[in-house]
């Protein structure tokens, strides 16, 4: 069984106290986490194609997971806070499918590039344009502050829970496959 990189997927533990985490913060810790890992990807050369496989794979796995703590807890707390949410679930399938192509790529192409840049670009569009710069401002603004600190709380566990969930990580391994071998 692959064991995920610790240092690329490992998030800081909740402090106790006023410290707590709010629910923005940890999703922009998580973006921070995605954004490494496509750093790390961007940086391991062509003639490395299982680590840059390898790679690709953590990522579609981070990126789902993130998509999964959005869609089951964030958005559904935030419906009647923010309307940016309509555009942030149709960013997501974008984001999908960008993560599709990229792991259909094969990692020792120059289109693997591509896909990697384009998923790049479609990220920083949905996480830092319009999530971190537009709805979390929002959000601070018009939340209260418990409530950002509890879905905050909610998140983090149940990222936790989908990164160490064994079914999960066979499904997701199984998606992977499917993907590649759509591709021949």
């Amino acid at each position: 069984m692959r064991r995920r990189s610790q240092v690329l997927t490992e998030a800081p533990p909740a402090p106790a106290g006023p410290e707590r985490r709010t629910a923005t913060r940890v999703l922009v810790e998580h973006h921070e986490v995605l954004r490494g890992l496509i750093r790390h990807l961007r940086r391991t050369p062509c003639s490395r194609p299982g680590r840059r496989r390898a790679l690709a794979g953590e990522l579609y796995d981070e990126l789902w997971m993130h998509e999964r703590i959005e869609e089951e807890i964030f958005y559904p707390a935030m419906r009647d806070v923010t309307p940016a949410l309509a555009a942030a679930w149709s960013e997501h399938r974008q984001l999908s499918d960008q993560l599709a192509a990229l792991v259909r790529a094969d990692p020792r192409t120059e289109r693997f590039d591509r896909e990697l840049d384009m998923l790049h670009d479609a990220l920083e569009s949905h996480a830092h344009l319009d999530e971190e710069r537009r709805m979390f401002p929002e959000v601070e603004r018009f939340a209260d502050e418990d409530l950002l600190v509890g879905l905050g709380d909610r998140l983090s566990a149940r990222l936790g829970r989908l990164r160490s969930s064994r079914r999960v990580r066979m499904v997701l391994r199984l998606q992977r496959t499917l993907l590649r071998h759509t591709a021949r």
